[in-house]
């Protein structure tokens, strides 16, 4: 009998355990291009992709390179297949929040859901860059295998949204569907705690 006792304790322990653990991945630091670059490295390892630059460039200069309205692009030559091809993520550094250079009082971010939007753009430019390596695909048209990437990478990282008819992630909220809202972002969400 004190053997099934033990036993019972001992799942009891590991369910508990479970639920006590984060549900998702804690948000990286990103406030600089440094801080993007180490987290976009990450990824790559991750899912086995060739290492990307990250640059942080003004807002007028990607608005030109993209068009209108654009944050962030990932390009690269298209001429050039080989491996060793540069590729690049640009990001907008007013719109996305990033600093182009460290720094030692980081950019003003005054609401969460700017923070939740910062970690969304970036894993969506990298997923343009993933799709491209493993699958040779132009992924411009954001289509069904992309969404659904998209949706699986954020949601490992506690970042639900909804997509508008432009086929973008807008509406940023937990799982529960609480929105982050204008709320400060605390230490922890901005990644400074990991």
């Amino acid at each position: 009998m004190a053997a099934k006792t033990g036993v019972v304790a001992s799942v009891i322990g590991t369910i508990c355990d479970f639920y006590k653990r984060p549900k998702f991945i804690l948000w990286p630091k990103a406030d600089s291009c440094s801080d993007v670059q180490a987290f976009i490295d990450a990824m790559c390892e991750e899912y086995d992709v060739p290492y990307i630059e990250v640059m942080v460039k003004s807002k007028q200069w990607v608005e030109w390179f993209v068009g209108q309205k654009a944050c962030a692009c990932a390009f690269w030559s298209e001429l050039e297949k080989k491996e060793d091809s540069v590729r690049y993520i640009a990001f907008d550094g007013e719109t996305c929040r990033i600093s182009g250079r460290d720094r030692n009082t980081p950019i003003r971010i005054d609401h969460r859901w700017q923070v939740a939007e910062k970690i969304h753009t970036i894993i969506h430019e990298f997923i343009h860059h993933y799709f491209s390596h493993h699958h040779n695909m132009d992924t411009k048209d954001h289509c069904r295998k992309f969404r659904k990437m998209e949706k699986k990478i954020n949601a490992k990282y506690g970042i639900y949204f909804i997509y508008v008819y432009t086929k973008f992630g807008k509406h940023f909220h937990n799982f529960w569907g609480w929105p982050y809202g204008y709320s400060k972002p605390t230490a922890k969400d901005r990644g400074w705690l990991v």
